[in-house]
């Protein structure tokens, strides 16, 4: 009978498959925390590829690796195997919970993904199920404390990730939205150019709510905005006009308050400069942990995430007779998984804290808009001024200059572009031109 697959090649995928696989998912993870951030700062399709082949590869991954470590724990052990080898292996089970919980930097790749967060929280349940039986086939293992850590760790994670995505989907932001308004609208206006399924869908929604429309009580500004105040405000219109991703109507109190708030404004670039902002929230409260992170469940949920995982370390780290118990390959991936999980998670409290949601919520927006600056709003004002909108003056190839956008990739809160399509262009099959170097837009846009 024939060889499909030679025996020296299947002996290697015997040996290093779960090893691969893990290393795969770590590497994956890896790959997600860095780069989901820049998503939204550059169109580039190359990255846009990397991003989604990782994302969908490293829940894959991380289950593919589960099925194969219960598998090996009910074979018997080699002759050239350390005694408790497959004591260590059934340990990176739970370090896969932990991958399954997913990076800070990205819940979902599409919007759809959040309405799949019932699903996630059966993969939960199921991934712990599986978790606990590589356990339980392991038994007696020495190392059960550890690995009862690992598992408090990574189910934390993997909630936190379940969590996000239910705070994500459209029907919770519906539901929450309506809750919290808990007000009567005039729909004599707002619904007079929708359509019939519109009105309909409208009237439905509004028929729950009674009162009367809750203001937003801004100030009109009467200066210029500090990059602070321009954060302020722009959080507390997401908050506020949050729903509005899934087709809610505000009343006319609500819409004339912010127009002429809006309106008031000193400086024009002020109002995109909001806007940006304000996108910007959106984007962290659709895509990443952020409405997670920044709340109190968040915050247990990581103490308890990272607290575990330093234990789970410092126990595995000092426990003697490692090299005479277990493959110094598989003590070397250990640690990987340890450190590298450790410091992934260090980044994410790094860009938890330098981030604008966090910015926001430890200054709150001023009653007294003269009331001066304190010390520390004075630090994050500055912080925030390095994410100002940056311009140059360039030479468009028509010979024309015009100030562009110039903000730095690291610093910028989207792509500083627009994808637009000239119809006529497009029918006559003609080509068209850039006047201007990628990722940089018109001055224009900005109101200037």
């Amino acid at each position: 009978m024939v060889e499909v697959i030679p025996k020296h090649i299947k002996d290697v995928w015997d040996t290093w498959n779960i090893r691969g696989v893990i290393i795969l998912s770590l590497s994956l993870q890896t790959i997600l925390i860095f780069f989901a951030p820049l998503r939204k700062r550059t169109p580039n399709k190359f990255l846009i590829l990397l991003l989604w082949s990782s994302y969908l590869l490293a829940d894959l991954s991380a289950n593919f690796a589960v099925a194969l470590i219960a598998k090996n724990q009910g074979k018997d052990l080699k002759p050239d195997d350390p005694p408790q080898n497959k004591k260590l292996v059934a340990l990176w089970a739970p370090f896969l919970l932990l991958h399954l919980g997913g990076p800070d930097t990205i819940t979902a790749f599409s919007l759809e993904d959040n309405a799949l967060w019932n699903r996630h929280f059966l993969g939960l349940v199921f991934q712990a199920l599986a978790g606990v039986y590589v356990v339980v086939q392991s038994l007696p293992n020495v190392l059960s404390v550890i690995i009862l850590l690992l598992f408090i760790a990574g189910t934390s994670k993997y909630l936190e990730r379940t969590i996000a995505l239910y705070l994500a989907s459209s029907d919770k932001n519906r539901n929450s939205m309506l809750q919290a308004s808990n007000s009567r609208f005039d729909y004599t206006d707002q619904t007079r150019d929708l359509d019939m399924d519109t009105k309909l869908a409208s009237e439905m929604n509004m028929k729950e709510h009674r009162g009367q429309p809750k203001p937003l009580k801004l100030l009109q500004p009467h200066k210029e905005l500090t990059h602070l105040e321009i954060l302020q405000y722009a959080f507390l219109f997401f908050k506020n006009f949050k729903s509005l991703m899934v087709n809610n109507i505000f009343s006319l109190e609500l819409r004339d308050e912010s127009k002429a708030f809006f309106s008031a404004l000193q400086l024009k670039d002020e109002a995109f400069c909001i806007i940006e902002a304000e996108l910007d929230f959106i984007y962290e409260g659709l895509y990443t942990k952020g409405s997670v992170l920044h709340s109190w469940v968040g915050l247990v949920s990581r103490f308890i995430s990272l607290g575990s995982l330093l234990s789970a370390f410092t126990i595995y780290h000092y426990r003697h007779n490692k090299i005479q118990e277990f493959h110094k390959a598989d003590i070397v991936i250990t640690y990987t998984l340890f450190l590298v999980g450790i410091a992934l998670d260090v980044i994410s409290i790094h860009m938890f804290m330098v981030s604008d949601w966090t910015t926001a919520i430890l200054a709150k927006l001023k009653d007294d808009p003269d009331e001066r600056y304190s010390g520390k709003d004075h630090i994050l004002n500055w912080i925030l001024f390095l994410k100002r909108p940056k311009w140059k003056w360039q030479t468009c190839r028509e010979g024309d200059q015009q100030e562009v956008l110039n903000t730095p990739f690291l610093l910028r809160r989207w792509t500083g572009s627009i994808t637009m399509l000239n119809f006529l262009t497009y029918s006559m099959k003609a080509d068209t031109e850039r006047i201007h170097d990628p990722g940089v837009e018109h001055a224009s846009f900005y109101g200037r």
